[in-house]
C-alpha cells in the first residue's frame, strides 16, 4: 500500500516537474521572440507617429475638386516625407522581420497577424505616396498649361495688333504673303487638333499628339523659318509667330504628360488607399492583445 503511494506521488511529480519545464522552456521562447521583435516594435511606433502626423481628412479635402488651389509646397513636402522618412522604415521593419524565427504554435498565429498588418502598411505608404506625388505633378503640369495658354495669347495678340497696324500702312508684298501662310498653317493646325476634342483614349490621343500633331508645328516652324524676309515689319511677325509655335510645341508635349497623370489618379483613388489604414490598425490591436493573454497566462 505504501509503495503504491509512492508510486502515485512520484507520477505526481514528475507531471509537475513536466508542466514546470514545459512553462520555463515556453517563457524563454516568448522572452526570445520579443527580443528578437523589439526593434521591430520601435521602428513600428516610429511609423504610426509619423503617419499620425498626417491630416488625411486635409488631404481629401484639399486634393479634391472643390479645393482647386491645392497648396504645391505642402503635397511636395509630404511626398518627401513618405519617400525619405517612411518608407524606409517599412524597408527597415521587413528585413528585420526576415531574422525573427517563431518556435511555439501559439506565437506564430499572432506573429502572422502582425505579418499581414506590415504588409499592408507597406501597401498603404506606397498607394498613398503614389497619389500624393501623381496628384502633385497633375497639378504642377495643369498650371504649367495654364501659364502656356497665357503666353501663347498674349504673343498672339501683340502680333495681331502688328499685322492690323500693318493693313493700315502701306507695307505690302512679303507681308501679305508671310501673312497668307500664317493664316494658312493656323488653318490646318486647328483642323488636325479637333481630333484631340474627341473622347478617345489617353493612349490615342498620345498617339495623335506625336505623330501628328508635334510633326505639324515642327513644319510650320521649319517653313517660317526657311522664308527670306528684308523688311523688319515682315520679321516682326514672324518672330512673334515663332515664339506661338514653340508655346504650342511646349503645350502640347506638356498635355501628353497631363493625360498621363489624370488617368493615374484615376486608378489611385484615395477613397480605396484610406482603408488601408483602419485595417492594419486592427490587426495590431489584436496581436498586441494576443500578446498580452500570452505574458497573462505565464
Amino acid at each position: 500500500m505504501h509503495m503504491k503511494k509512492g508510486i502515485i506521488g512520484i507520477i505526481f511529480m514528475a507531471l509537475f516537474l513536466l508542466a514546470s519545464g514545459c512553462d520555463r522552456g515556453f517563457q524563454a521562447n516568448y522572452d526570445e521572440y520579443m527580443g528578437d521583435m523589439s526593434t521591430i516594435h520601435e521602428l513600428d511606433e516610429e511609423f504610426n507617429e509619423k503617419i499620425n502626423q498626417i491630416d488625411l481628412e486635409a488631404l481629401v479635402e484639399e486634393t479634391s475638386a472643390r479645393d482647386p488651389e491645392v497648396d504645391l509646397d505642402k503635397l511636395s513636402s509630404l511626398n518627401d516625407m513618405l519617400s525619405e522618412e517612411v518608407e524606409p522604415l517599412i524597408e527597415e521593419m521587413n528585413t528585420e522581420m526576415e531574422q525573427v524565427e517563431v518556435v511555439e504554435e501559439d506565437l506564430r498565429e499572432i506573429h502572422e497577424t502582425y505579418k499581414e498588418s506590415l504588409e499592408l502598411k507597406g501597401k498603404f505608404v506606397d498607394e498613398l505616396n503614389g497619389y500624393v506625388e501623381t496628384y502633385y505633378k497633375s497639378a504642377l503640369s495643369n498650371e504649367t498649361l495654364i501659364e502656356l495658354s497665357q503666353t501663347f495669347m498674349e504673343n498672339q495678340e501683340e502680333r495681331d495688333q502688328v499685322i492690323e497696324d500693318l493693313r493700315k500702312g502701306e507695307e505690302g508684298g512679303e507681308t501679305d504673303e508671310l501673312i497668307k501662310q500664317i493664316n494658312s498653317n493656323s488653318e490646318e493646325l486647328d483642323g488636325k487638333s479637333e481630333q484631340l476634342k474627341q473622347n478617345e483614349p489617353r493612349d490615342d490621343r498620345t498617339t495623335y499628339i506625336n505623330e501628328v500633331i508635334l510633326p505639324l508645328v515642327d513644319r510650320h516652324i521649319r517653313s517660317l523659318n526657311q522664308v527670306n524676309l528684308e523688311t523688319e515689319i515682315a520679321m516682326q511677325v514672324r518672330s512673334l509667330t515663332l515664339e506661338m509655335y514653340y508655346g504650342f510645341e511646349k503645350y502640347y508635349q506638356e498635355r501628353t504628360k497631363a493625360m498621363e497623370y489624370n488617368e493615374q489618379l484615376q486608378q489611385l483613388q484615395l477613397q480605396n488607399i484610406l482603408p488601408y489604414k483602419s485595417t492594419y490598425s486592427q490587426l495590431d490591436d489584436q496581436y498586441w492583445k494576443g500578446l498580452k493573454e500570452i505574458e497573462d497566462g505565464l
